[in-house]
């Protein structure tokens, strides 16, 4: 019956290619962000941001690994009592995690750089803070040939409250090999480092030029022991700045925006420069609102290239908010194909592209769906030959929080789950328990104290659909995921 075989084989084909492309949205009951990400030899990934969904005092920097598919594997969180943010996390086989970031739970200031080192399994190892009397921020960071890291960002540890580029290397120890601050009179940052071998870098920001009186998107060639060869200064008037630079054949591609037209109006900013900073092309893309091109990736063909861009016009659906869209564009920088929109009823944001095995391009981020509350970690996978995802809402909401952290690791039994009328709760201590539970959009619409062994909790009343169960024991928190029918 070759008519049934056919199918079959096209059935399976399409299951196949069904799973090079997801999006999928990471959250539990926190403000959650996305901001890096790393894959690894399995075709897995690890991803890193900010979440307070591990009900710590404050958000807290994070580990989520996901299989290729984007099937949750394992979290951990690290950090202090404040706030602490991991900005990229990068990897190395038999060495582990590095999570490069900014806390103001450690360190001299209001913010530091941030560095937490832990094994292949999330556990952590150390972690270090650099910086000075006022708040640093980590944008970039790469693992350099010696295991150790290079990180990029800014300070406002000045005398005048200026922002200076701030530069850390630090060995596979997190010790401090070298600093660097670099500024002007007014304000500098770095967002991007990429390698070129293993002890030249190329870094891009932005920094004000006297000549001008603006600010000028800038490159730098960095060399692993701080010495700079050059920088050089991009922008044809108006304030330009860069957000993301990618060394790839024998060039640096990279992207920004500019107001370069009106104050008023955004344009998107994309360059290719040979490798000593000669443009090779440049070109700017807008049409009315703020539009940004956020990151750069190296697509399957060479001179061809996918770029993320925000944009917050006309064009944004459905209410003009920040949306975020994918796409390729060509040698010449021009667009050819949308792979991916994200855009829902509040701001969408991508914080990093990078290229994965199989030829396509994966970006992590931050979404508020307006169904499920909150913020929340976004992932995009797009598949090779532009295979995209379906993007827009409705989404399920993918559990961010492990098994360490849920009721169970206390010793708390709660069932049924899918749940009706009624609800129990067993405690194995026979403590006190105080339960919340909890809608999507945070809100507490049950609360109880209970003080026996085994407890039935009245869910009549409560409208069908997705809630968490917060217990609370012995000054100890957990969380479950329920459905109630």
């Amino acid at each position: 019956m070759p008519i049934i075989r056919i199918f079959i084989f096209l059935l399976l084909a399409q299951s196949s290619f069904g799973q090079i492309n997801f999006f999928k949205l990471y959250s539990d009951n926190g403000d959650d962000y996305g901001e890096g990400i790393v894959q690894l030899e399995d075709s897995s990934y690890v991803i890193t941001g900010s979440s307070s969904s591990f009900f710590g005092a404050g958000a807290e920097a994070f580990l989520l690994k996901i299989d290729s598919v984007g099937t949750y594997q394992w979290s951990n969180h690290y950090g202090g009592p404040e706030t602490d943010v991991g900005r990229r996390v990068l990897y190395k086989q038999n060495v582990g995690f590095y999570i490069a970031g900014h806390s103001n739970s450690y360190g001299n200031g209001a913010y530091d750089f941030y560095l937490v080192k832990t094994d292949e399994a999330g556990n952590l190892e150390w972690e270090k803070s650099y910086g000075d009397f006022g708040w640093e921020r980590v944008y970039d960071a790469v693992m350099t040939a010696d295991t150790g890291i290079l990180m990029v960002g800014e300070t406002n540890s000045t005398f005048n409250n200026n922002k200076d580029m701030y530069i850390v290397r630090a060995d596979k120890n997190g010790d401090t090999l070298w600093t660097k601050q670099i500024g002007t009179d007014y304000d500098d940052m770095l967002t991007s480092i990429h390698p070129l071998d293993d002890s030249t870098y190329f870094l891009a920001g932005s920094m004000y030029s006297t000549d001008s009186l603006n600010i000028k998107g800038c490159v730098m060639k960095l060399y692993d022991d701080g010495s700079i060869e050059w920088t050089k200064q991009y922008g044809y008037k108006g304030n330009t700045y860069i957000n993301d630079i990618h060394v790839v054949n024998s060039e640096i591609a990279g992207v920004g925006y500019t107001d370069k037209y009106n104050d008023t109006l955004l344009f998107e900013f994309y360059f290719r420069l040979d490798l000593n900073g000669g443009i090779i092309r440049e070109r700017y893309s807008g049409s009315s609102g703020e539009r940004k091109a956020i990151a750069i990736s190296p697509y399957e063909t060479p001179n061809k290239y996918y770029i993320a861009y925000s944009l917050a016009d006309i064009w944004s659906y459905p209410d003009g908010f920040n949306d975020i869209g994918i796409a390729r564009f060509s040698d010449t920088l021009y667009w050819e194909q949308t792979a991916a929109t994200i855009a829902h009823y509040e701001p969408d944001f991508l914080n990093q592209l990078i290229p994965t095995s199989d030829g396509g391009v994966i970006g992590i981020g931050g979404t508020n769906s307006v169904d499920l509350g909150y913020h929340h970690v976004c992932v995009v996978k797009i598949g090779p030959n532009d295979s995209f995802p379906y993007c827009l809402a409705p989404h399920n909401l993918e559990q961010l929080v492990g098994i360490d952290e849920t009721a169970v690791s206390l010793g708390i039994d709660i069932y049924p789950n899918p749940a009706e009328d009624y609800l129990m709760i067993k405690s194995e201590s026979g403590s006190d328990l105080e339960i919340e539970i909890i809608n999507s959009f945070g809100q507490v619409i049950l609360k109880k104290s209970v003080n026996q062994p085994s407890n039935a909790i009245d869910v009549s009343a409560i409208s069908s659909g997705i809630y968490f169960v917060k217990v609370e024991v012995d000054g100890k928190v957990g969380l479950q995921k329920l459905i109630i029918e």
